[in-house]
C-alpha cells in the first residue's frame, strides 16, 4: 500500500476538522461552555485522540469554531450589503439572510448568541480579537445602512432590538427542535414594519 499524498492528507485533515467543527456545535447547543473534548469526539464518533491531536482544549475548538463562524456570517450577508436598493431596505435583507443562516447553520447562531452575551462564558482575552472583528465587518456595516435608512439618532439601539430578536428567534426554535418551522419572512416583515413605523 502506497503512503497517501500530500493532496489526500489535506483532504482527510479538511474532512476531520468538518466533523469536529459540526460535533462541537452539536455538543454546545447541548452543554454550552461545559462541553469537554470527549463529549466532541463522541459526537462526531472520532477516537478521543483524534479530536486532541486537532485541539488540546476546547477553549481552542470554540475559537476556532468562532472564528470560522464569522466567516460564513460575513460571507452570508455579503449579498445584501453589495445589493441594489435604499439602506433600510439593504439592512432589512441582511437581517433576512443573517436569520436564515443561523437557523441552518448552528456555528453561526453560536456566534451571535457569544457576542450579545459579550464572550461572558469565556475565559482572559482571547477573545477580544474575535469580538472587534465581528464589529468591523458584521455589525458596524449594519447598524450605518440603519443610520441611514432612517435618520434614527440611536441606530445602534435599533441594530441590537433586531439583533436580540434574531438570535431570541432562533433559539426558540433551536431548542424546540423546530428549525424547519422558522418562518424567516415573517418574522423578518413584523420586525421591519415596527421599525418603519416608528422611524418615520
Amino acid at each position: 500500500m502506497s503512503p497517501r499524498t500530500k493532496e489526500q492528507n489535506e483532504a482527510i485533515r479538511e474532512l476531520r476538522m468538518n466533523q469536529i467543527m459540526q460535533a462541537a456545535a452539536e455538543v454546545y447547543l447541548e452543554k454550552g461552555i461545559q462541553l469537554e473534548i470527549r463529549d466532541v469526539a463522541l459526537k462526531a464518533e472520532l477516537g478521543y485522540g483524534t479530536v486532541y491531536h486537532y485541539y488540546k482544549n476546547k477553549h481552542m475548538l470554540l475559537e476556532d469554531l468562532l472564528w470560522d463562524a464569522l466567516h460564513r456570517t460575513e460571507s452570508a450577508v455579503q449579498p445584501a450589503l453589495k445589493g441594489d436598493g435604499s439602506s433600510l431596505h439593504k439592512a432589512e435583507s441582511f437581517s433576512r439572510l443573517l436569520l436564515q443562516k443561523c437557523v441552518q447553520d448552528p456555528t453561526v447562531f453560536i456566534l451571535l448568541k457569544t457576542v450579545a452575551d459579550n464572550f461572558h462564558h469565556f475565559p482572559g482575552n482571547r477573545f477580544i480579537k474575535l469580538s472587534d472583528h465581528f464589529q468591523e465587518r458584521i455589525y458596524m456595516p449594519f447598524v450605518e445602512l440603519i443610520r441611514e435608512g432612517t435618520g434614527s439618532k440611536s441606530p445602534e439601539k435599533t441594530a441590537n432590538l433586531i439583533y436580540g430578536s434574531l438570535v431570541g428567534c432562533t433559539a426558540l426554535n433551536i431548542h424546540h427542535n423546530m428549525r424547519d418551522e422558522v418562518d424567516v419572512e415573517g418574522i423578518v416583515d413584523m420586525i421591519f414594519s415596527g421599525i418603519q413605523a416608528k422611524e418615520r
